[in-house]
C-alpha cells in the first residue's frame, strides 16, 4: 500500500534535492511547487531530533521555538516556501522520512507519530 506525503521546505531548491534523493527509493507523483500565500502552515513542523528504538525505525519528535510577531501570529513558518508532494511505498516510507528530515523539511505532526 502506498503512502501520499507532503513535505514543506524554506527553499525550492531543498524541496528539490529532497526529490532528487528520494528517487532512490519506490516514489511516484513526485512533484514540487511554491505554497500558496493563504497556506494553513498552523499544524506544520519540522521532523528533527530522530532516535533509533532499537527496532531500526525512527521516532521523529517536535523540536520548535515559536517566534512571535507583533500582533501575536507565528511568524516562524512564513519561511516555508514550497511543498513538495509524492507517493511511497508503506515499507520505505520511514526511509522517504529520513530523507525529508535531512533536507530540513516540514510535516503536519499528525503524519509521523
Amino acid at each position: 500500500m502506498a503512502k501520499f506525503v507532503q513535505a514543506y521546505f524554506k527553499t525550492e531548491n531543498n524541496a528539490e534535492s529532497a526529490k532528487t534523493d528520494l528517487q532512490k527509493l519506490s516514489v511516484n507523483q513526485e512533484m514540487v511547487e511554491a505554497i500558496p500565500e493563504d497556506t494553513d502552515l498552523t499544524p506544520i513542523v519540522p521532523l528533527a531530533g530522530s532516535t533509533n528504538s532499537g527496532g531500526g525505525t525512527f521516532n521523529f519528535t517536535e523540536v520548535i521555538s515559536p517566534k512571535h510577531d507583533q500582533d501575536g501570529a507565528l511568524s516562524d513558518k512564513r519561511h516555508l516556501t514550497h511543498v513538495l508532494h509524492f507517493t511511497i511505498k508503506e515499507e520505505e516510507y520511514e526511509r522517504a522520512l529520513k530523507i525529508v528530515k535531512d533536507h530540513e523539511g516540514h510535516m503536519k505532526r499528525t503524519d509521523f507519530e
